[in-house]
């Protein structure tokens, strides 16, 4: 099968009006989570934790979530079963649900135990990642136990193609390959594979045994050995916000970013590997910010409402800063905490949350949807 070109497809969707040429744009609300290992975690349990105050958690249609922001939502997907929302559609239960889940898992040490037992033969680091998942989490969960809606969406990248692979309840694909309808993986797994970061967590395999990959529109590469397996590693490598299935189907778009901003080096190494290293990190974030430009872009052209927050955003910025605010320093203070999977301090576990909480907060709040009980589907200022 022959692939077409980039711009012959984009000039193919344009009657849809819409930049992205989404055709399957609905009235609904997506949230993305992005990765950042912990710090992004616990980031965006305080986002959530105010999504929920506030009833707005309970109107979400699609989360999409990378890295850190897997396991946020993971756990998540995993409680939604048992959350009690009342009548105003808070979660009466969310705390124990999931707050403590989140925040007693802050304390465990992932990263430097998996990479070592990651040498030994017959295994690798992402599957010591899954088998802490599953023992501190998901206890045996697989995708056909997650809810319907919302839809949960854990964004990996295949090593394979270059491509998002993306797994959810209904089906797990990459649009080159082909899908795998209502796919029986264990959510352990699907996360670490969100959140194999390279080269130290990375790579995550998953084998196609019992399971029939389907055909798609464009999937020039429906074949062996491509149909047999899949080798992923953090989903942070294609999209680091989760954009990729929201902005497509959602009207409205909330994007909760705990992701680390390259710092300035006034001398910078000049050793290869540091330098491998930082080139990296700067490739990485400028596609971040290329992608933002967009989402903005579409927000100002009002394709998309658009509502964006980030930990390295301080309150101050949105002009509504209160006397509990967490503070300019606050936020530097937790955007600078490490991209690890390692224990964490309770002091920086309850900054982080706090720092997504009021990021979020006023965000909403910026844009006229952080008091009401429900979001609006209209114009953002």
């Amino acid at each position: 099968m022959q692939r077409r070109d980039m711009q012959s497809l984009f000039e193919a969707g344009h009657a849809t009006g819409d930049f992205l040429t989404a055709s399957k744009v609905e009235d609904s609300i997506g949230l993305c989570l992005s990765g950042g290992g912990y710090r992004a975690m616990l980031y965006h349990l305080g986002a959530l934790t105010y999504l929920n105050e506030m009833g707005l958690l309970s109107q979400l249609a699609e989360i999409a979530s990378v890295s850190g922001g897997s396991i946020a939502a993971g756990v998540l997907a995993h409680g939604w079963p048992r959350l009690e929302f009342r009548g105003d559609g808070v979660a009466s239960n969310f705390e124990e649900e999931v707050a403590t889940p989140l925040a007693r898992f802050a304390q465990v040490n992932v990263d430097i135990r998996a990479a070592l037992l990651g040498f030994l033969p017959g295994r690798t680091a992402a599957d010591g990642v899954a088998e802490v998942y599953d023992r501190h989490l998901f206890h045996g969960v697989t995708l056909q136990d997650l809810p319907d809606r919302p839809r949960f969406t854990f964004m990996a990248t295949n090593l394979q193609t270059g491509s998002a692979w993306r797994f959810a309840k209904d089906y797990a694909a990459d649009f080159r390959i082909g899908r795998i309808v209502r796919p029986t993986f264990a959510l352990a797994k699907v996360v670490a594979a969100s959140s194999a970061f390279p080269p130290f967590l990375s790579p995550a395999r998953f084998s196609f045994a019992g399971h029939v990959v389907e055909p798609m529109d464009g999937a020039d590469l429906h074949r062996p050995p491509f149909t047999e397996g899949v080798v992923l590693t953090d989903g942070g490598v294609y999209d680091n916000l989760g954009l990729e299935r929201i902005w497509k189907r959602c009207r409205k778009i909330l994007v909760s970013n705990g992701g680390k901003t390259v710092p300035e080096i006034g001398r910078p190494t000049g050793r290869w590997i540091g330098q491998a290293y930082r080139t990296l990190n700067i490739v990485l974030q400028q596609a971040e910010h290329s992608r933002r430009r967009i989402l903005f872009g579409m927000g100002n052209l009002e394709q998309r409402d658009v509502v964006y927050w980030s930990i390295d955003t301080p309150n101050s910025y949105y002009g509504l800063v209160r006397a509990n605010d967490l503070g300019d320093e606050g936020n530097r203070c937790a955007a600078a905490i490490a991209t690890r999977l390692a224990r964490l301090p309770n002091e920086h576990i309850a900054l982080l949350q706090r720092a997504g909480y009021e990021n979020c907060r006023a965000a909403l709040q910026a844009r006229g949807d952080g008091s009401d009980r429900r979001l609006r589907l209209g114009k953002i200022a």
